[in-house]
C-alpha cells in the first residue's frame, strides 16, 4: 500500500491538495439527477459544445499532471522543461494554495448549481418537457453557475501546477470553449422560452454577478 501511495506522497502539499480537488472535481461532475441528465445524446442544440468543453478540460488537467510528475517520472522524460517547471509563475508556493481555494470554491459553486436544479441539469444542451427557467439559487446572481465553478476548479488547478505556460494554455482554451457553450446555451433557451428568457438575460449576468 505504501509502494502505491509513494508517487502521491512525494507531490508538494498543496500538489497533493489540488491533486483532492482535481478527484473531487471529476466525481463531482459525474453527479446527475436521472437518466436523462446524465446521457451523453447530443442532440442538433448541443452544437458539438458537450465535446469542446470535454476537450478543454484536458488541458489544466494534463499540464498539472506534466508538471508535478515530469522531473521524477521516466515515462514524461519527453516532456520540455518549460512545460515541467512547477516555478515558473511568480509567488510560489503562495499562488498554488490560490489556485487550490479557487478549485474548492468552483467545486463548491458548481454542486450548488446542481442541486438547484437536478433533472434539469444536464450533461448535453437539452431542454425537456417540464424544464422551466430557474431564478433560484446561484441563478439569482448568474446564468450559468456551474460554468464559472468549472472554470474556478479547471484553470485553479492550471494555477496550483505553478507553470505560466499551463496557465495560459488552460485560460484560453476553457475560456474559448465555455464563451461558445454559453453561446449556443443561450441560443436554445431563446428559442425555447422566447422573451422569458431574453428578460432574464437583460437581468442576470452570463458569469461574472451583479455585472
Amino acid at each position: 500500500m505504501r509502494d502505491f501511495l509513494q508517487p502521491f506522497l512525494a507531490l508538494p502539499s498543496y500538489g497533493l491538495a489540488t491533486l483532492v480537488v482535481l478527484l473531487l472535481y471529476g466525481l463531482q461532475s459525474e453527479l446527475r439527477f436521472g437518466r436523462r441528465a446524465r446521457t451523453m445524446f447530443a442532440g442538433p442544440s448541443d452544437r458539438g459544445s458537450t465535446r469542446i468543453l470535454s476537450a478543454s478540460a484536458v488541458v489544466p488537467m494534463l499540464g498539472f499532471v506534466a508538471v508535478m510528475k515530469a522531473p521524477t517520472s521516466s515515462l514524461l522524460r519527453w516532456v520540455p522543461a518549460w512545460l515541467s517547471t512547477p516555478d515558473s509563475l511568480p509567488g510560489m508556493p503562495s499562488v498554488a494554495w490560490i489556485g487550490v481555494g479557487l478549485g474548492i470554491v468552483g467545486i463548491s459553486t458548481r454542486l450548488w448549481a446542481v442541486l438547484t436544479l437536478r433533472q434539469r441539469y444536464t450533461r448535453t444542451l437539452r431542454v425537456d418537457r417540464g424544464h422551466t427557467i430557474e431564478r433560484g439559487g446561484p441563478y439569482r446572481f448568474v446564468r450559468h453557475p456551474g460554468y464559472l465553478g468549472s472554470l474556478l476548479c479547471l484553470n485553479g488547478i492550471a494555477l496550483a501546477s505553478g507553470n505560466a505556460v499551463v496557465f495560459a494554455a488552460s485560460l484560453l482554451a476553457t475560456l474559448a470553449a465555455y464563451v461558445y457553450r454559453i453561446r449556443v446555451e443561450d441560443a436554445m433557451l431563446t428559442a425555447t422560452f422566447g422573451e422569458a428568457y431574453e428578460s432574464y438575460r437583460r437581468q442576470v449576468s452570463a458569469l461574472i454577478p451583479f455585472l
